[in-house]
């Protein structure tokens, strides 16, 4: 087998809610379906990381038409959508979970297969241990790492924004109460500190921590809390008011913060991997190889750490050039420990970033992009005109 094996990129599955933040990530799980039955009409066999590892490293064979199927951060309507449904078509696939976002209760929820009327089901949310280890132990979705915290933190002093009503820091929420992330898919508006001070940031693995004096966040909530609350921000120049407190207490208390220490750094980064791995080891009595970049946040030092706790097979990250990843091939002579992925999804405002106006592929689209990328090359360039044509016949019919 000398061509690409395609893999599968997706999050969550199940029902788009609107007031998810990140709901462009959902795949309708109708459309996850049509994805799955065309996949089992050409009678293409998902193969597990495990069996893809063994064919890039060491040639072992794998059947002609294979594919690899992923979902990243674990959400509940994996458990609830995906898994069922790839049951169904007797398929397998890989789930990258963060340990802080598993559901602690011993709990198992009701999915799509088990009710009548889909209003019956829990769907926002993350998967608990109980779930996971269901679906490991049936060989349909396996388990494999996505570190620890999945999250942001403050790289230097600069403010950029306040916490406000409607706004898209949760992860600071999940900074301040971390005992609620699994439960805080969706912001959870009585936990947040309005006024809180935004500073530059960056995903959690990339970068050392600048750690703020908690006092100027004190002085800024309470500021809020004794003006309104969140009627405070009703005010044109709310954000002027808080930039002018912000300002006079710098300019008083210049060096109040700190910058973790590369040390601390590396620190941070070896518990999260080690946790990682040893957590879902321990839960799912297995061996966990896998590292997936929690939002391709993969350095050169994390790398390294990461072999060292012993990972030995990652997901492109950027760590790697842009030209890099493009030319990263899931084949046997590439001799390569990582693994090329994308989302089948179109892109309507012609960028490719999440941040895009997204639909999942269906139908003869899908097929073409599974095409595109096992054989690159002239089909890749077929599939884009085709995009481009579908892009335009869309903006003109919407």
């Amino acid at each position: 087998m000398k061509n690409n094996v395609p893999c599968l990129m997706y999050h969550s599955v199940g029902i788009v809610n609107p007031k998810w933040h990140w709901n462009y990530l959902t795949c309708p799980y109708q459309v996850f379906e049509n994805q799955l039955s065309i996949l089992k009409k050409l009678s293409y066999r998902t193969v597990s990381l495990t069996e893809l590892y063994n064919y890039m490293m060491h040639g072992k064979k794998l059947p002609k038409k294979s594919i690899v199927i992923t979902f990243d951060d674990g959400y509940l309507d994996n458990w609830v959508f995906a898994y069922p449904l790839l049951k169904k078509y007797e398929f397998c696939a890989t789930v990258f979970v963060n340990p802080d976002f598993v559901e602690k209760r011993n709990i198992v929820r009701k999915r799509l297969d088990q009710v009548d009327d889909i209003s019956e089901l829990q769907i926002e949310g993350f998967l608990s241990w109980d779930e996971i280890k269901i679906m490991e132990d049936n060989n349909v979705i396996f388990a494999e790492s996505h570190a620890l915290t999945h999250t942001w933190y403050p790289i230097n002093n600069t403010i950029v924004d306040y916490r406000h009503p409607g706004d898209n820091y949760i992860w600071m929420t999940w900074n301040d109460t971390p005992d609620n992330k699994p439960f805080l898919q969706i912001e959870n508006p009585t936990l947040m500190k309005y006024g809180q001070p935004v500073y530059e940031y960056e995903k959690s693995l990339l970068s050392r921590k600048y750690i703020p004096d908690p006092t100027l966040d004190n002085l800024l909530t309470d500021y809020v809390k004794n003006n309104g609350g969140q009627d405070f921000f009703k005010k044109n120049n709310w954000k002027l008011i808080l930039d002018n407190i912000s300002s006079d207490f710098i300019a008083d208390n210049p060096n109040i913060g700190r910058y973790e220490s590369f040390e601390e750094y590396k620190s941070r980064i070896s518990f999260e991997l080690e946790y990682t791995k040893n957590e879902i080891e321990k839960r799912l009595n297995k061996t966990v190889t896998f590292l997936c970049w929690p939002g391709g946040s993969g350095s050169k030092l994390g790398l390294e750490i990461a072999k060292k706790i012993g990972y030995k097979f990652f997901n492109s990250a950027k760590d790697l050039t842009l030209k890099e990843r493009r030319k990263l091939r899931n084949s046997y002579k590439n001799f390569s420990n990582r693994v090329s992925r994308f989302a089948p999804v179109f892109y309507f405002n012609g960028k490719e970033n999440f941040d895009s106006k997204i639909k999942y592929s269906s139908g003869i689209i899908f097929y073409l992009q599974i095409l595109s990328d096992k054989y690159r090359g002239i089909i890749k360039l077929l599939f884009r005109l085709i995009q481009l044509n579908y892009k335009i016949w869309h903006e003109k019919n919407i």
